[in-house]
């Protein structure tokens, strides 16, 4: 929750500028949102800042975390990431706040403090740093629309009568959505990430099975510096119709169109009977013409399905 003050008092725990807004600040304080109700006051009265002890962002000319200080635009401000973007307030307050603002959200999940930090990275690098090189002007420009832009769209129009920091909470919720979802995303793929290298570990001869479908499993095999996982050719898993599917595993991440070793030929766009026929498996439902996938009714015929062809 965000909800902005007219005036300064007692119940206000967080200080940033006055509109118009821009996307760092907007979700730095989406952010915050996450940790805490946030009870906002937006000014630039240098008097106010200097004397509240509620964390400051994206104003007041000073960087000290210890005090929450969280301002990038003075003079002596010199944190950069090392491809060179510098830090804006979005990326500030996620490298001062983000494992604890992910182990929130994917307390669910059991994410612990190894996996929080690789989110947190994650997440820099998908989201915060394009923010924050954009607000810094390191941005690239082009023609299709950033998620900064977007936020900038929510700032008050001068012909419409609109109440500059409601529009501000509104750029505010969209803010925390894009985030959230994208620290769901970051979590799902880092677990997912390491199930498949547990799965590549456990696999024997050249099939990897997984008893549920892991999001990304394909490109967490393919970057694998497993030995086993340069041997593998199909991936047995369970469709969503209750079948279980046997794809053909590419050579390389630059070449997923291909196959390290295609379903046979004599498979190629047969169904059911036909392909049972061909293929000597029962329960086989399915074989794509282009030889990349293949399905079965149970596990075991998946299974069967893949072993018959790394035999072929």
């Amino acid at each position: 929750m965000v909800r902005v003050h007219k005036t300064y008092s007692e119940v206000v725990n967080a200080v940033t500028h006055t509109a118009p807004h821009h996307a760092d600040e907007v979700f730095a304080t989406a952010m915050l949102a996450i940790l805490f109700p946030v009870e906002l006051f937006r000014t630039r009265d240098q008097n106010v800042i200097n004397n509240t002890k509620v964390i400051v962002y994206d104003v007041g000319g000073e960087f000290d975390p210890a005090r929450k200080r969280f301002d990038h635009h003075q003079k002596s401000f010199s944190e950069v990431r090392p491809d060179g973007i510098t830090y804006s307030s979005a990326g500030l307050i996620w490298r001062e706040y983000g494992a604890e603002i992910v182990k929130k959200l994917g307390e669910a999940k059991g994410v612990d403090d190894e996996i929080a930090l690789e989110v947190v990275s994650y997440v820099d690098n998908a989201l915060i740093r394009g923010i924050d090189a954009r607000d810094n002007g390191q941005g690239e420009k082009g023609d299709s629309m950033s998620v900064s832009s977007v936020i900038s769209t929510y700032n008050s129009l001068w012909d419409e009568d609109e109440d500059a920091d409601e529009c501000f909470v509104k750029a505010c919720e969209i803010a925390g959505m894009i985030l959230e979802r994208e620290i769901k995303v970051a979590i799902s793929s880092i677990r997912g990430q390491k199930l498949v290298k547990e799965q590549i570990e456990a696999a024997d001869g050249a099939v990897i099975v997984m008893d549920q479908f892991i999001g990304g499993w394909l490109e967490a095999v393919l970057t694998s510096d497993n030995p086993k996982a340069a041997n593998l050719l199909y991936a047995v898993f369970p469709a969503v119709d209750g079948n279980w599917n046997v794809q053909a595993i590419p050579p390389t991440i630059d070449d997923m169109m291909a196959q390290r070793k295609p379903f046979p030929e004599g498979w190629r766009g047969l169904r059911d009977k036909e392909l049972k026929e061909a293929s000597g498996v029962e329960t086989a439902v399915f074989c794509h013409t282009a030889r990349f996938f293949a399905v079965a009714k149970t596990k075991e015929d998946a299974i069967a399905l893949a072993e018959k062809a790394v035999n072929d």
